[in-house]
């Protein structure tokens, strides 16, 4: 209802403006200002807010940071600006809606299906990571002072890292079908399962008795059955019409999103649980896509107001007691939380090169853990002390952790030697005697993507003894089912490659995407035996050209190069290499042509440049 009420608010001020006619008489700002006094400080103060926001964000993005380190930061400079005055209420009150919002696009991007792909290992990974890092930060927060309650949410936030941040990132560096990319995405899934059962949890505590403490779990699992048999049987008829006619389906959306809203209240849940269930009921309709194109754009701008929101809150007069708990929070961010999920990954047998990525990467804290804090401040649970020591925790983290996955493959080819030491500690047995003998093959798959099964499926029947080298769990269930011959394991698990006798080796074909793997088994393979034939997957046109300089026979780069057309190729590679040689040359050529229209069309900006001009 709190939501609602803001809503109205916000619109009956809109109503005041349209009443005293200041958009259409023509009144000058003196004579509007004194018509409409409240509405017109708001409007000038919001559009004061857009330009600060418009121009810290152009600012943070030009030094690679995250656009959400920008809001909040001009939600802080703009708290100085205007203060606590009529204006700087309604944006808070509209950031509080961002919260209701975020919990939504969560839920509509959520997926049930998706659940059944991310198999035990991420399950029983994650869940131990929450429960070593909740003690790890328990323990420093009660000694410093904090209150039992207090040191709870602050554990539940050291818990979580960011969704937001994290899934951008993996989008960007195009890493979403790696193993690493796929363990990282389905670790954050798994974090906001656990995230959205604490906020739920966490209604209990307003219940007395043992009906009350039994009945709300209930209400929620009826609530869970009503959304789906609602999204089933109902929703998908109201879209089929609403399809028709692009505002209705807008509409539709909304009213569904802010009827369980409306409705969690009442059954014992928060705004925001209504929110995101919602969410996941418009998630599985036959709609999905349509529903999120339409509201996207309308989430985006409160998410936005949700993080001005909290640099609104954000203040830098901490106690003793709290600049010792931030110091020791962020060396322990970025020291327990890595070793925590690395450890964890490394016990479920995964290599050390996926752990490590993953653990680099999930070194930050999470805004879902700010808006769990926020539940615990409006629950009156913890003190509103507590929100600034959070907010700038996750500014700081996220700032330094984007780094941290930005450079990434650097910092593991400096750790790479010391993690191998490492690594014979957790030496997989089962894995081991699943690696069986590594001689006497001629045809190798590095990876079994769309690309392996397309060229597998053509050589399989030439009578070559073929094996396939793959270390994510989802396609070796795939290649046990169709009886393929495989190795589990990963290129970086130590000594492996070295393990494997490249004398007879024809042809090798990697659908890894990861320049750096690629460049491992090129030189790994050429050192051992230069007559084998490479073919490599690159991602970008740059990729290619330097694995050309590897020493790759054939590269394809897939939004340029038809992997069918390089199936057929390879079909008579027995008796005609000379065709791939010159296939090659063609490509190599094509390629450099390419990267030079790249180069000369992409404009990067220059600030000195600009400095001058202006």
């Amino acid at each position: 209802m709190k939501v609602i009420f803001q809503i109205m608010v916000l619109f009956f001020n809109i109503e005041n403006i349209l009443r005293s006619k200041v958009i259409y008489s023509g009144l000058n700002p003196k004579d509007a200002s004194e018509r409409c006094p409240v509405m017109y400080s708001f409007i000038n103060d919001f559009a004061m807010l857009f330009i600060v926001v418009a121009a810290i964000s152009f600012s943070v993005k030009l030094i690679k940071q995250p656009i959400i380190i920008g809001y909040i930061i001009s939600g802080f400079i703009f708290s100085f600006l205007i203060g606590a005055d009529a204006a700087g209420s309604q944006i808070m009150s509209m950031a509080e809606l961002g919260i209701t919002f975020l919990l939504f696009l969560m839920g509509l991007e959520f997926s049930l299906s998706s659940l059944k792909y991310l198999g035990k290992d991420i399950f029983i990974a994650t869940s131990l990571q929450t429960i070593a890092l909740f003690f790890v930060a328990f323990v420093p927060a009660k000694l410093l002072g904090f209150s039992a309650n207090e040191s709870i949410y602050l554990a539940i936030l050291f818990m979580f890292s960011s969704t937001l941040l994290v899934a951008k990132w993996v989008e960007d560096k195009k890493e979403t079908s790696s193993l690493h990319g796929k363990m990282i995405l389905g670790i954050l899934v798994v974090q906001d399962i656990f995230a959205i059962l604490i906020l739920s949890i966490l209604n209990l505590f307003g219940e007395t008795g043992i009906e009350g403490i039994i009945l709300v779990p209930l209400k929620g699992l009826i609530l869970i059955a009503v959304a789906f048999i609602f999204a089933r049987y109902i929703l998908n008829r109201l879209f089929r019409f609403a399809l028709k006619y692009p505002e209705l389906m807008f509409v539709l959306s909304l009213g569904i999103c802010f009827l369980f809203v409306e409705i969690s209240p009442l059954l014992g849940y928060s705004t925001s649980i209504g929110a995101f269930i919602a969410g996941i009921t418009l998630a599985n309709t036959e709609y999905k896509n349509e529903i999120l194109s339409r509201l996207k754009p309308l989430i985006i701008f409160f998410n936005l107001l949700f993080f001005v929101g909290m640099g609104f809150q954000l203040d830098t007069d901490f106690a003793p007691n709290a600049v010792s708990l931030i110091v020791m929070f962020l060396v322990l961010c970025f020291i327990a939380k890595p070793v925590a999920v690395y450890l964890t990954l490394k016990l479920r047998g995964y290599d050390l090169r996926t752990a490590f990525k993953a653990a680099l990467s999930l070194s930050q804290f999470s805004e879902f853990g700010m808006i769990i804090i926020f539940a615990g401040i409006s629950a009156g649970l913890v003190s509103a002390e507590i929100s600034p020591i959070a907010i700038l925790l996750i500014v700081a983290t996220m700032a330094i952790s984007s780094y941290l996955i930005k450079y990434e493959s650097i910092l593991f080819k400096y750790c790479e030697n010391s993690l191998k030491k490492i690594d014979v500690l957790f030496k997989n047995k089962k894995k081991e005697e699943e690696s069986g003998n590594l001689k006497g093959y001629q045809i190798l798959f590095f990876g079994y993507y769309d690309l392996g099964k397309e060229f597998f499926l053509r050589l399989e029947g030439r009578g070559k003894k073929t094996l396939v080298i793959e270390n994510d769990p989802q396609n070796i269930r795939l290649l046990k089912n169709e009886k393929i011959p495989f190795v589990y394991s990963s290129i970086y698990n130590p000594y492996f490659l070295d393990r494997i006798d490249f004398t007879n080796v024809e042809i090798a074909v990697s659908s890894l995407v990861n320049a750096e793997d690629n460049k491992l088994i090129i030189k790994t393979i050429k050192r051992n035996n230069p007559k084998t034939i490479i073919i490599a997957t690159a991602k970008s046109v740059s990729n290619s050209l330097e694995l050309y300089d590897t020493g790759a026979d054939y590269v394809i780069y897939p939004s340029y190069l038809n992997e069918q057309n390089v199936s057929v190729l390879l079909e008579d590679y027995t008796s005609d290499i000379n065709r791939i040689i010159s296939k090659k040359i063609e490509d190599v050529a094509k390629l450099k042509e390419k990267e030079e229209r790249i180069k000369s069309a992409n404009l990067v900006f220059d600030v000195n440049e600009f400095l001058k001009k202006l």
